[in-house]
């Protein structure tokens, strides 16, 4: 349980893959394979893309994680203090990243509003990133964006670069 509700990201992410994928790819032209397969999202959906990429490398080649809400609580909760919650991500990903391997991943968050509690966690993200290996800039993004809010104008306003970014062939 968490804040009073199952977690359900195994079987979001199983319906994801599997019905949902395979509807997609036979009611669209898509190219199915993984290099051409992207998953993109904000706050718990950036988190959810995080999750989705490292969990299923073999379906998803990209992902766009904006604004992750790292705390995956209230960040006031947990700001300012020791919690464990970075520790908490930097051996999630330790544990999972392994090498690019031709994929690619962008991460950001804003300054402001909730936003405003990321940078703590994102620093720590990166820095496993670049300890395994990922090159900045070619396999994985971070960005920063002064002043931008935890909401959906926000989002949609950096969309452009994050898929410019994502789908750029090398």
């Amino acid at each position: 349980m968490a804040n009073g509700g199952a977690v359900v990201s195994d079987r979001y992410l199983a319906w994801i893959t599997g019905p949902l994928k395979s509807w997609v790819d036979a009611s669209f032209r898509t190219r199915p394979g993984r290099d051409d397969t992207a998953i993109v999202g904000s706050s718990m959906g950036g988190l959810m893309s995080c999750y989705a990429f490292l969990d299923r490398p073999e379906v998803f080649g990209k992902a766009g994680c904006v604004s992750s809400h790292w705390p995956a609580v209230d960040p006031r909760v947990v700001a300012g203090e020791d919690s464990g919650v970075k520790q908490i991500w930097d051996a999630w990903f330790a544990a999972r990243l392994g090498k690019p391997d031709g994929r690619r991943v962008w991460m950001d968050h804003g300054t402001a509003t909730l936003d405003q509690f990321y940078a703590p966690y994102q620093q720590v993200v990166d820095a496993r990133f670049a300890a395994a290996g990922w090159q900045k800039g070619r396999d994985w993004e971070s960005k920063v964006y002064e002043g931008a809010e935890h909401e959906e104008n926000a989002w949609a306003a950096r969309l452009p670069e994050i898929f410019v970014w994502l789908l750029a062939k090398d």
